[in-house]
């Protein structure tokens, strides 16, 4: 399979997982919806709402990270980075995305090691449902490892582009100076 039919695949399963993300926002918010009404008109609160939102926004979060990164909607820090030239901008775009794809890989690693821990000891919370805690953070993991994935495709898009423009400005440069002469084989 081409690298490119995997790259399309999985900007879908991104895209997919983005549409799940956000029903389960519009889920969050109807559940608190649901608790105010309940404790503020028929003076009854519910109990669980609390807990499930908070899962849903741990959900919401894992499912969302990496497509966020896809279409460069994290915040960043841009000012020192536009006075550069396209050029130099891929550079650090891609050293940067290298390494916060390094960064997130430890944490991955840290992470499913943490999760299959709390599965074996059987851990739980201490709220009313009383959920595993590996189930918390195993869609933690999960998105971490998604957006390890898209770091490391963002990086590799940057530093194609800075070769491309380096290749590109040095041959600019042999054609300025009367450019290489083809071999003629003697």
């Amino acid at each position: 399979m081409q690298i490119s039919k995997v790259g399309a695949i999985f900007d879908r399963l991104l895209d997919f997982l983005m549409y799940i993300g956000s029903t389960l926002l519009i889920v969050a918010m109807l559940i608190v919806c649901t608790e105010v009404i309940s404790r503020y008109v028929f003076n009854r609160s519910m109990g669980w709402p609390l807990e499930v939102t908070e899962l849903l926004l741990v959900g919401i979060v894992s499912l969302g990270i990496a497509w966020l990164l896809k279409v460069e909607g994290h915040i960043k820090v841009d000012f020192l980075l536009n006075r550069l030239n396209p050029k130099h901008q891929a550079l650090v775009i891609g050293i940067t995305s290298a390494l916060g794809a390094l960064a997130v890989l430890i944490i991955t690693t840290y992470g499913l090691r943490e999760t299959i821990n709390l599965y074996q000891a059987g851990a739980r919370e201490t709220g009313l449902l009383r959920m595993p805690k590996a189930y918390l953070l195993f869609p933690l993991v999960c998105g971490c490892f998604l957006f390890f994935i898209q770091l490391g495709r963002r990086s590799y898009k940057h530093f194609k582009a800075w070769r491309a423009s380096y290749v590109k400005e040095a041959e600019t440069l042999d054609s300025i100076k009367g450019g290489r002469q083809p071999w003629n084989g003697i």
